[in-house]
């Protein structure tokens, strides 16, 4: 054989690879290895000759297994129907997943990892069409259908997504026939080897949605989400759900109502003069000064006027009702307050607004658009105005009273299903202060500065 320039053969084997490739680069012409060329094969039939097969669906598991399903009616109805084909190309026989007796429809189909397979569809129940769900293991047949919608409404177009440990969520539309047919996006999901949990709607009310999309992602309590398409009045909107976990908080069972008894309002005492008697020895100041200016309730030893004043506050939950899609959730307001009266002479009947305040802390669970969002408030003012009317009686002044809802004062302020604390500071009643104008536009401007404490949460001991 010729010897190469430049190659030693003492050094040959050390650069026989080098000089292999340079030979394939320049010098001759080398065979590379056949490349497969994918292409799809011969279309061939998967379910059954005899009648018509439909709305055919196909995943693929991660060891290349086909997953098929499809709608097939059996003479008198349709039904849901499932075939398997492995890598080879080998068919398992056609099985039949949905119940006998009424129509079934829009099969969706998805596999895991490990080979479970989650189906679903919608099926009549003689009068609505209903979620229906069948899982099938890595190793066996499919299990008995389990119905997932509730009854008296119809769905349709259901999803499924089913994650590497075998949870999974389905998600489909419901119709709301008494209100116009809007549309609303539930879902429910499935613990691993377990059945399908209590459905949920997750869709804001009042509008039509359609298209719903569902992906658990790797774990589907930390990962699932669910698309549709939604109506906003004036355009279609894309929207999102998606499953997290959350941590919630210590809270009642219930705490409701607050009554709260109002007296009057004094200023502290910051240079005492004077020390209580036993058994309450603190350092007082004489004499008492109220706090506020314009207004007075009658009492023989102070003014003349004879002693009819009593005031009370009442705040009591309306709870909402979880099985209707409204928020019906608010809180009640009650406020009666008596024998108010000007301060100056002849002690005349008030005739403007008081103002009821408490600080506010809340903590709940609506603290970012997408909910539950727990998390606690800075405090902020629970406040509205109480109207004071004029009375006939010379011997009262006037009476001051209200009755109503939070959120006929606030529009949105309470939510339903939001576990909300509302951790109350002191209850305190303001006057309109000398100028008499402040809560003329309350809410949301309650006040322009010169008001006053008239009344204090508290009690009285005769």
């Amino acid at each position: 054989m010729p010897r190469l320039q430049g190659v030693s053969r003492g050094r040959a084997p050390r650069r026989a690879g080098l000089s292999l490739a340079l030979l394939c680069a320049g010098l001759f012409a080398c065979a590379s290895p056949a490349a497969a060329v994918p292409t799809f094969l011969t279309p061939i039939n998967i379910s059954d000759p005899g009648g018509d097969a439909f709305e055919p669906q196909v995943v693929v598991d991660e060891s290349g297994n086909e997953h098929h399903v499809w709608t097939r009616s059996d003479g008198a109805n349709t039904r849901i129907q499932y075939r398997r084909r492995n890598q080879a190309g080998t068919f398992d026989p056609v099985v039949t997943v949905s119940s006998a007796g009424q129509d079934a429809s829009q099969p969706a189909i998805d596999v895991n990892a490990g080979g479970e397979v989650v189906a679903v569809w919608t099926r009549s129940d003689g009068s609505n069409d209903r979620v229906e769900a069948a899982v099938r293991p890595p190793a066996g047949p499919f299990g008995a259908p389990q119905v997932l919608s509730a009854a008296g409404q119809s769905t349709d177009d259901p999803r499924v997504s089913l994650d590497d440990s075998g949870r999974a969520v389905a998600a489909w539309i419901r119709f709301d026939l008494g209100n116009g047919g809007l549309g609303h996006i539930q879902a429910a999901v499935r613990a691993p080897g377990g059945a399908f949990g209590a459905t949920q709607t997750i869709s804001d009310e009042g509008q039509v949605t359609f298209e719903p999309q569902v992906e658990s992602g790797p774990d589907a309590d930390a990962n699932a989400a669910v698309i549709w398409t939604r109506d906003d009045g004036s355009n279609l909107r894309v929207q999102s759900s998606r499953r997290r976990d959350v941590v919630g908080y210590p809270r009642s069972r219930a705490a409701s109502p607050v009554l709260v008894s109002l007296v009057g309002a004094y200023n502290a005492c910051t240079a005492p003069n004077r020390t209580h008697g036993p058994g309450l020895e603190f350092p007082s100041c004489n004499p008492p000064v109220r706090t506020s200016g314009p207004l007075t309730v009658g009492t023989p030893d102070a003014n003349g006027a004879a002693a009819n004043s009593t005031a009370s506050a009442r705040y009591s939950v309306l709870n909402g009702d979880p099985a209707t899609a409204a928020d019906e959730a608010d809180v009640k307001l009650n406020v009666t307050i008596t024998d108010v009266r000007n301060s100056g002479p002849g002690l005349t009947d008030y005739a403007g607004r008081l103002l009821v305040t408490a600080p506010l802390q809340i903590t709940d669970q609506a603290n970012h658009p997408e909910r539950p969002a727990p998390g606690t408030t800075q405090t902020q003012p629970l406040q509205f105005p109480v109207q004071c009317t004029t009375t006939s009686d010379t011997t009262r002044g006037s009476q001051c009273s209200l009755t109503t809802t939070y959120e006929a004062v606030v529009p949105g302020a309470v939510t339903e299903r939001v576990r909300a604390i509302w951790a109350l500071g002191q209850v305190q009643v303001k006057d309109a202060g000398p100028n008499g104008t402040g809560y003329a536009s309350c809410p949301p401007t309650c006040g322009d500065g010169d008001e006053t404490v008239f009344m204090r949460q508290g009690i009285f001991v005769p």
